[in-house]
């Protein structure tokens, strides 16, 4: 088991990117907005709802608000924003070019809705020293000759991960996600270094919370409203007793911070064991010598 310690994306770190920030018009003092209309801050790249009509000269990042509404993060920045379910998306393709400011080892992406991704690291003197791209088409369901022919590939895993690469302080991290034709999407990029937990153990379960209302009335119709929802994973993992010390700083690092947990890289993509959320509680049972057995739930964000 695996964790990536994500590195909060500033604007010292996002050197480009071809999403603009756009999406709505841009705050100005001395427009008078209607109630409903929607405004980005570019200095905190954030999108705000007007409460109320005849609003002027009120500005959003100060209101408490009375007059303003937070929606969300802009549409470059809803790739960075800790919440998957509100996608970053362009045309065709989705460009970011980061400047690391630590040691990356680990990118993960999540809610995407598109063919392929790509990562490319440059160092300090233009040598690239990682490139790699992976396809997300799902192709789970050919097992052999006739499924190959009467298949239609037209789903997409909307996860991914890239481990092997070493960014250090100053390299360049370019990122390319490709639609092939339509609108590409993305809900979450998380980068960082990865640090082994332990060894993951047969008996970790993974799930889904669904925050979606559905009622029944007396005469047996539904009424659905679909709402965010979120990947849970409960981990079992080994780990040598005399790590348990190492194990709690870590954890203890990242207990009010969102992270990437997940069991292996060979099982991503087959078994879905990877999620982006924070852990609850957690006990590690101390043992003299040998291993110690640890579970590790994991509630997924939305």
């Amino acid at each position: 088991m695996k964790v990536i310690a994500p590195i909060a994306i500033t604007e010292a770190i996002l050197a480009d990117s071809n999403v603009g920030e756009d999406d709505n018009p841009a705050w100005n003092a001395g427009t008078t907005y209607a109630a409903g209309a929607r405004v980005n801050v570019l200095s905190a790249h954030k999108v705000y709802e007007s409460a109320q009509g005849s609003n002027q000269g009120h500005d959003p990042s100060t209101d408490d608000g009375t007059w303003w509404i937070e929606v969300g993060a802009t549409n470059r920045w809803k790739a960075f924003d800790q919440r998957l379910g509100d996608q970053v998306q362009n045309a065709g393709t989705i460009t970011y070019s980061l400047t690391a400011p630590s040691l990356v080892t680990g990118i993960a992406f999540f809610n995407m809705a598109a063919a392929q991704v790509r990562v490319q690291v440059t160092d300090a003197a233009s040598n690239e020293t990682f490139d790699v791209t992976q396809s997300l088409v799902d192709a789970t369901e050919i097992v052999d000759w006739f499924t190959f022919f009467t298949t239609d590939i037209d789903g997409f895993v909307t996860e991914a991960l890239f481990t092997g690469l070493a960014a250090y302080p100053g390299y360049t991290i370019d990122i390319t996600i490709g639609s092939g034709v339509g609108l590409a999407r993305a809900g979450q990029i998380v980068l960082g270094k990865v640090v082994q937990l332990g060894a993951t153990l047969e008996g970790t379960t993974i799930g889904l919370t669904s925050f979606s209302t559905k009622q029944v009335d007396e005469f047996g119709s539904w009424t659905i409203v679909p709402r965010a929802k979120s990947d849970p994973v409960n981990f079992d993992f080994a780990m040598p007793a005399s790590g348990a010390g190492r194990v709690k700083r870590v954890l203890n690092s990242l207990r009010d911070t969102p992270a990437v947990y997940y069991a292996d890289e060979s099982l991503i993509g087959d078994l879905g064991a990877m999620t982006y959320g924070l852990f609850q509680d957690y006990e590690i049972p101390l043992r003299k010598a040998g291993v110690s057995i640890v579970q590790l739930e994991i509630e997924g964000l939305t």
